[in-house]
């Protein structure tokens, strides 16, 4: 098979080292994967396939308005299917 690595050698410093050198190669193609590690990405569009639930009447759908600094809002809903909007302030974290 292809693309399989093997990590051969008998001295042990040089069998850690090179694992050392693999485990750094997979953290930093670790870090490239959007949202993996770090502030995540929120890109312009999100493709979606199904229903987005969520499942706490406390928490809601956040959005950011056109502020300079932004504003961030959380939506929300009740049992009777009144939404509310509630101000998060210009950081939301």
């Amino acid at each position: 098979m292809s693309g399989l690595y093997k990590v051969v050698g008998s001295d042990p410093a040089d069998l850690q080292a090179e694992v050392n050198r693999i485990f750094e190669i997979v953290s930093n193609r670790l870090d490239k994967i959007e949202g993996f590690r770090g502030e995540p990405e929120v890109w312009a569009r999100q493709v979606n396939k199904g229903d987005i639930v969520v499942d706490s009447y406390r928490e809601g759908i956040v959005l950011r308005d056109e502020l300079d600094p932004p504003g961030y809002w959380r939506i929300t809903v009740d049992s009777t299917g009144t939404l509310t909007q509630t101000s998060l302030g210009r950081e939301y974290k």
